[in-house]
């Protein structure tokens, strides 16, 4: 008479088991439970998504430059003025324009579009700046940068600036309307007339401009500022650059000229406690420190004023710029 009621205590006995068992399992499996996680877009993802220009995606991925781990500034240029390069240079896509002109001026063509700091416009600032551009001396590459009442001019181009401040994880974005190339000597005199005004035009009149200008000759350029021009010319009793050439020649400031080049792109600093010839004859050099300041001084020449350098080695695709406060004197 007991048999029933005590095989069905055993069955509720092994019910109440298994449901502990289920319940426990299913305790496990909600704490062993994959959280998910969201995966943070590409770098290229970001670009793309803010500028949707794919065309400067595709000259990125065809450079060496890495962009992961750092803080940059990319200057962008819109798709019509990179179709019109590819245009220019008769070239399908960015692999065959990197084929055609070299790798080192590839990625310093691109290079010279980013800057290796985050900046917004506004905080962008009248000045030689770097970029991720190199020479192949491995130096970094500068650009001239002129910002005056929201208006950008890098180079001597003045660049038109769409989108603007367009953030990115470890970036800025700004968009421009032209294509921008890397740096010259010539370019780099040419678009700070501020300082330069006379030795651009003096360029210009000694046919030197377009040799500061080929990306194929290298050269370390002691470059005297206008106050050192103005100051050359008095002491010269001439007045000014016209009155230079009425006296002395177009050739005579040619000469003068490259007795300020030296063969070869150099950090000035290396050159210290050394003499170097120039490109004109016998209008050799003495680099030297002095107080901590480097400075220059003709050789063979009794009772020669030193030049200060004032900014060392601004360096472009085709050498170094140094800015001097003296124009130094022919032997």
């Amino acid at each position: 008479m007991f048999i029933v009621p005590l095989m069905k205590n055993k069955l509720m006995m092994r019910s109440l088991k298994i449901l502990c068992l289920l319940f426990i399992l299913g305790s496990c499996a909600k704490d062993d439970a994959v959280p998910l996680v969201q995966v943070a877009p590409s770098l290229e993802e970001q670009i793309l998504d803010k500028t949707q220009n794919q065309l400067f995606l595709d000259a990125l991925a065809c450079s060496d430059i890495d962009l992961n781990g750092q803080e940059f500034t990319l200057l962008v240029p819109g798709e019509d003025a990179l179709n019109q390069f590819l245009i220019d240079l008769n070239a399908k896509d960015f692999s065959e324009v990197k084929q055609n002109i070299g790798a080192t001026y590839y990625n310093a063509w691109l290079g010279s579009h980013i800057l290796p700091q985050a900046v917004k416009v506004e905080n962008l600032r009248t000045a030689f700046v770097p970029t991720l551009a190199k020479n192949s001396e491995n130096q970094d590459i500068y650009l001239h940068l002129l910002h005056n009442k929201g208006l950008l001019r890098i180079n001597g181009q003045w660049i038109t600036v769409g989108e603007k401040d367009l953030e990115l994880s470890s970036g800025i974005i700004h968009s421009i309307d032209q294509v921008l190339y890397p740096s010259t000597l010539s370019k780099l005199v040419r678009s700070n007339m501020a300082n330069f005004s006379i030795l651009e035009r003096a360029l210009r009149v000694s046919n030197l401009a377009s040799m500061l200008n080929n990306d194929q000759s290298k050269f370390t350029f002691l470059a005297p500022n206008d106050q050192a021009f103005d100051a050359f010319f008095q002491a010269k009793d001439c007045g000014d650059l016209d009155g230079y050439i009425e006296e002395f020649g177009v050739l005579k400031l040619k000469e003068l000229i490259e007795a300020h080049l030296i063969t070869g792109s150099h950090k000035l600093s290396q050159l210290v406690g050394s003499q170097q010839s120039s490109l004109a004859l016998n209008a050799g050099l003495n680099i030297y420190l002095e107080d901590g300041n480097i400075l220059v001084q003709r050789n063979g020449l009794a009772n020669a004023k030193s030049a200060h350098v004032l900014l060392t080695d601004i360096s472009s695709f085709n050498g170094s710029l140094n800015i001097i406060d003296e124009v130094l004197k022919l032997p």
